[in-house]
């Protein structure tokens, strides 16, 4: 009688482990999802806002004899990518 009992809860113990082990995989696996999204929703947005810089250069153009634009558009378009990498 006491051998069973001591295999019952031997028994318990370890469906318990494995059972809590488990839950944690799935909460590990949930946030990993979630920080995936996250990112590629960033990745989006950044190749997004790229693009419409790049557009804005090409819509302007380019004009040798007008550097000074091209100058202030090219260091918002460097700032933009700085922060964007962050």
């Amino acid at each position: 009688m006491d051998l069973h009992r001591q295999s019952r809860e031997m028994l318990f113990s370890t469906i318990t482990t494995t059972t809590m082990s488990l839950s944690k995989l799935r909460i590990s696996l949930s946030n990993e999802h979630s920080q995936l999204k996250i990112e590629n929703m960033s990745s989006l947005y950044k190749d997004k806002k790229l693009k419409s810089l790049e557009d804005i250069i090409i819509k302007i153009g380019y004009d040798p004899q007008d550097c000074k634009e091209i100058q202030e558009i090219l260091q918002k378009k460097n700032v933009e990518i700085t922060t964007l990498k962050k």
